[in-house]
């Protein structure tokens, strides 16, 4: 499956892009908060289209987006019970540094593809 994203912002701080998959529009990715060099996004994948290796696919291009924009640090927000949203980022290499009822906070170097915060070590 070929994934991409394209740009839909109306200026260029509206980062906001459509995720397409064999051609065909399968979700979204928007860019919440630019603070310094880290960037927090959501991402919505279609129902139908879950599970299929979209949003795996897709990060990736959003990071080398974002670190052409100079960022240097991911950060996302996850409900505690999306099991699925979890094992994603762990797999794309963010750790874990906080949680709350509501949220797991995860991060990650854009440019390292795991990092120990403690240590701050790729």
């Amino acid at each position: 499956m070929t994934v991409s994203l394209r740009f839909v912002g109306r200026q260029p701080e509206d980062l906001r892009w459509f995720i397409r998959a064999d051609g065909r529009h399968a979700g979204g990715i928007t860019v919440h908060s630019l603070q310094g060099g880290t960037f927090s996004y959501g991402i919505a994948v279609a129902p139908a289209l879950r599970r299929q290796g979209i949003a795996a696919t897709a990060l990736p291009l959003l990071f080398r987006e974002m670190e052409k924009r100079g960022c240097r640090r991911a950060a996302v927000q996850i409900e505690p019970g999306n099991a699925a949203s979890l094992a994603l980022h762990r797999a794309l290499g963010f750790a874990e540094t906080g949680r709350d009822p509501s949220a797991v906070y995860m991060e990650r170097l854009l440019d390292c593809p795991s990092i120990d915060f403690e240590s701050s070590v790729c």
